[in-house]
């Protein structure tokens, strides 16, 4: 599911890098106080600490695919409320829900699109 598409009116999105992982990650505002983070990194204190300076509340944690190369922070995440989406094919050792390609989740003004991009990963 690596290739995300947003449909957006009232949302922000900021994106977080972490040079030392060579990761990239974003906090996207859903408009309405809520957020979500794409591919969080283990350690979810930037995402919370954005969220709360921006008056957000994480309520989604979304992988795009299984990072060989880091420890995803969806697990921390749901620690704190966060429901988990990622591809179907990745059968996460989690509670998540599986997203299949084309298939569209309502984030409540916002819609995710689920696109599969085999790459180096299978579900990616």
């Amino acid at each position: 599911m690596s290739g995300l598409a947003l449909k957006f009116a009232r949302s922000q999105i900021v994106p977080l890098v972490d040079e030392g992982l060579g990761n990239s990650s974003y906090l996207v505002s859903l408009g309405d106080g809520r957020a979500l983070v794409v591919d969080p990194r283990r350690d979810p204190s930037p995402y919370l600490e954005l969220a709360e300076r921006l008056n957000l509340r994480i309520v989604f944690s979304v992988e795009t695919h299984l990072h060989a190369d880091f420890i995803s922070g969806s697990r921390e995440l749901a620690a704190y409320g966060a429901a988990i989406l990622a591809p179907a094919a990745s059968h996460l050792a989690t509670v998540y829900r599986g997203l299949e390609d084309g298939e569209e989740v309502d984030l409540g003004g916002l819609t995710l699109r689920a696109t599969a991009t085999p790459g180096h990963t299978p579900e990616h």
